[in-house]
Order: C-alpha cells, then sequence, then structure tokens
C-alpha cells in the first residue's frame, strides 16, 4: 500500500468521525434550544441522515475506487517482480568477477615487465650512442 493510499483512507476516516461528531453536536444544540424539542429532533435527525447517508455514499465510492487501484498496483508489483526473475545476481556474477581480477592482475604483471624491457632497451641505446664501448 502507498502512502497517498494510507492519506487517503485516513482522510475518509477523518471524515466520517468529523460527519458523526457534527452530527452529535448539532443534535445537543437542537436539543437545548428548542422549545418543540421532539419535532425540532425529528427534523434534524432526518435532515442529519440525509446528509450522513449522502457522505458515506461518497465514502464508498471512493474506497470502491481505491480497491480498484491497488489491485492495479498489486498486479503491477508481481510483473515486476517476475521479471526481477530473470536478472542476474551477484552470486551469477562472482565467477565472471573473478576472471576479470585475473586478467586485470595479469595485465598489470605484463605492463611492469614491459616497462622494465623499455627501460633496459634505452639504456642500452643510450650506451651505444655514446659510444663509451671498451
Amino acid at each position: 500500500m502507498q502512502w497517498n493510499d494510507l492519506q487517503a483512507a485516513a482522510a475518509i476516516i477523518s471524515s466520517i468521525c468529523a460527519i458523526v461528531a457534527a452530527t452529535v453536536s448539532v443534535l445537543v444544540w437542537r436539543k437545548s434550544r428548542s422549545s418543540d424539542l421532539t419535532a425540532k429532533i425529528d427534523n434534524g435527525d432526518r435532515a442529519t441522515r440525509k446528509h450522513t447517508d449522502k457522505s458515506v455514499g461518497e465514502i464508498s465510492t471512493r474506497l470502491s475506487n481505491l480497491d480498484g487501484r491497488m489491485g492495479v498496483m498489486e498486479d503491477g508489483m508481481a510483473r515486476i517482480e517476475a521479471s526481477q526473475n530473470h536478472h542476474l545476481t551477484a552470486k551469477d556474477l562472482s565467477p565472471l568477477h573473478e576472471k576479470i581480477n585475473g586478467v586485470a592482475q595479469n595485465l598489470a604483471a605484463n605492463t611492469a615487465a614491459t616497462n622494465a624491457m623499455r627501460e633496459q632497451l634505452r639504456m642500452i641505446q643510450e650506451h651505444l650512442m655514446r659510444g663509451d664501448r671498451k
């Protein structure tokens, strides 16, 4: 479940709590202000039920849409997990890594030997060019 979906669910739950709290507050206020208390409470109850039913219907619609989106996300995650089964892992690549390291070591040794030979040839050439033959 993604963070946005959790936020949406929390917002819906908060809305329901707010509706219930508002309903109770309205009923208490009407009871304290009315002279014909029973009739006013009945009228208030009908209006509150109508509003609550409408709000609950909207929330149910949002939840069903959220369920559909969650199903799509779960399918996508399943496809991603299935495609990752075909990828190489570190365990698969470790023999190749070892061989590449071996080639790099051999190359370094050959480079050092080549540099040493070049230096020796340079020294021989300098000696021959100076004419220091004895």
